[in-house]
């Protein structure tokens, strides 16, 4: 079991019931306008997206050990997402005269930095927000997301919590009150390895959820949730129709991964840690397929506050973002400290809090990268990083409306407070960049050959000059989009390796020499990863190129006389690797 399964563990031994929310993720109710057969075009998607706006006693041993959840083992059928139960002018809580700021979190350890900060979950003289910026902050566990939104609809908290993804699910219906809409003012963490899916039998990466001989993968999840988001993501990647994905939901993600475990026509399920853990390790013939320890880039943890509170206290809100900061920093100086804080601040022991920070306080180790003042720079300020705020924002949206979830996409710039971070540059001008993870020179080439280790592939079709390597966009004027489409993947993925290989077509086999095939392969798919690293920061030891020349034919597809086979063939396949298999 895994250092995130031994915190759960304990918390399940000890029967604490509260943990059965933890991350809230899929409390969402679904909504009723998705239907599991409703067809998604990969290929529109994406152009919507490029716009703005075991035994049985072995199952049952298992199961034991999964989170408890607050749902029933049972698939659900669709429901409609709560609205907004209404607004009203913001709570003023007062001590001592002082503004008390009512920000809930949930059993997460992203909020570390600001139960540290804070010195606990209550109003506190001793808290930095208190002794340096003169207010008081009340901090309290609302793991309920609909609960969350509604009391910050209503205006008894001034703060919604939640990952990103999640916040683009409910601003349709906040931003339809100018008061509630949810200005987005920091990012604290990106999940690290906390979300999953888990498969069995013969899928060993995400393109073999396509269907295979006339059978669709069945797959359990909780609709419209982060889970949700997830798959949803990684399918669209592998260009794959979720329509060819029969989809059962349920209540939470603990009911999935016990429907998972005693239901084996079930091929995977959709989960977060420990249960993605608990059952790759426990039960034979299963596989944790992919986590966002490699995918790091996808879901973000923010905060956002009311419009109204954001208009009337800009620098309370300001000195919110620096207490958070001073927090993070405090937690990376002194982890057991900060542990202590936050076992007491959700009633679990110190040493599962310290797992789940990690031994250097959320940089490479825990459930969460801690997001610092220059990575939030860089998801808020950046229009070159390939995982920025608008890129997870339109994403998620375009896939919440492509479900049915949202009627309409609410545009990034309506939500994101970026001007906060920019005032702080000064202040800030020393912190470097903690989120790049170290990829050792020639490691790919030996991770490249597990196939095991692979996560999915990409084919995109960049259309080359005739015997030229060189990237003409006069000549193929959807190179630039397609590099975008990868560069964007490649962020998604910022704990993997990329292999980019370049294949061409076997017409001329037999007339050309195959090594001077083999080579203009190899320096087409160079000049891809070279457009790559000129557009975006990415480290060149994070891709390993590969010139296959004629081959590797795509399956059916080795016919050189036929002229689609030919064009088909002439491509650029992009590989996603884990760092260690």
């Amino acid at each position: 079991m895994t250092t995130k399964g031994k915190l759960f563990f304990t918390l399940l031994i000890l029967g604490a019931l509260s943990f059965g929310a933890y991350r809230w993720r899929d409390q969402l109710a679904p909504s009723s306008k998705m239907s599991t057969s409703q067809s998604v075009d990969p290929a529109a998607l994406k152009k919507a997206l490029a716009q703005p706006p075991a035994s049985a006693q072995a199952s049952a041993d298992v199961t034991s050990k999964l989170l408890a959840g607050d749902k029933a083992a049972s698939l659900v059928t669709d429901s409609t997402i709560p609205p907004v139960a209404g607004t009203s002018d913001y709570d003023k809580p007062l001590k001592n005269g002082k503004l008390v700021v009512q920000f809930p979190i949930n059993v997460w350890p992203g909020w570390a930095p600001i139960i540290v900060a804070n010195h606990g979950m209550e109003p506190s003289d001793e808290s930095v927000f208190f002794k340096k910026y003169g207010f008081y902050v009340k901090l309290s566990i609302v793991d309920d997301p609909v609960k969350a939104r509604d009391l910050f609809a209503s205006g008894h908290s001034h703060v919604l919590w939640g990952t990103l993804d999640m916040m683009a699910l409910f601003a349709p219906e906040l931003v339809k009150d100018s008061r509630t809409i949810p200005v987005i003012c920091q990012q604290v963490d990106w999940s690290g390895g906390g979300d999953g899916i888990v498969v069995r039998g013969d899928i060993k990466s995400i393109n073999d959820f396509r269907i295979t001989n006339g059978k669709r993968r069945k797959v359990v999840l909780a609709q419209n949730s982060p889970s949700h988001y997830l798959i949803m993501s990684l399918l669209l990647e592998a260009g794959i129709d979720p329509a060819s994905v029969d989809f059962k939901w349920a209540g939470d993600a603990p009911s999935a991964a016990k429907i998972f475990v005693q239901d084996k026509s079930f091929d995977a399920f959709v989960g977060w840690s420990p249960d993605i853990y608990t059952v790759s390790d426990g039960v034979p013939g299963t596989r944790l397929v992919v986590s966002t320890a490699s995918a790091n880039h996808l879901i973000a943890d923010v905060w956002a506050v009311r419009n109204d509170f954001y208009r009337d206290h800009p620098d309370i809100v300001a000195n919110l973002t620096r207490g958070i900061f001073e927090g993070m920093d405090e937690v990376r100086k002194d982890p057991p400290t900060a542990a202590k804080f936050l076992a007491a601040a959700f009633n679990l022991p110190a040493g599962d809090c310290e797992n789940m920070i990690g031994k250097d306080g959320g940089i490479a180790t825990g459930d969460a990268h801690l997001a610092n003042y220059r990575e939030n720079v860089n998801f808020f300020l950046d229009p070159m990083n390939p995982a920025s705020f608008e890129i997870v924002w339109n994403r998620a949206s375009a896939i919440y409306k492509s479900l049915g979830a949202i009627d309409n996409q609410v545009s990034p710039a309506k939500v994101k407070a970026a001007t906060i971070l920019a005032k702080l540059s000064e202040e800030y001008k020393e912190v470097i960049d903690l989120s790049q993870p170290t990829f050792k020179p020639g490691a790919l080439f030996k991770t490249a050959e597990a196939t095991s280790a692979e996560i999915l592939t990409k084919a995109i079709i960049v259309t080359f000059e005739p015997n030229t390597s060189n990237l003409n966009s006069n000549y193929d004027k959807s190179i630039p989009a397609l590099l975008e489409e990868v560069g964007k993947m490649s962020g998604s993925f910022g704990n993997a390796y990329i292999v980019i290989e370049g294949n061409t077509d076997a017409s001329r086999k037999g007339v050309v020499p195959a090594d001077l095939v083999r080579s203009l392969s190899y320096e087409r798919a160079s000049a891809v990863k070279k457009a790559l690293l000129e557009k975006y920061k990415f480290n060149p030891d994070k891709f390993k190129v590969i010139g296959n020349g004629w081959d590797n034919p795509l399956p059916g597809l080795t016919d050189s006389s036929n002229a689609d086979n030919n064009k088909k063939n002439r491509r650029v396949e992009i590989k996603v690797f884990r760092l260690e298999d």
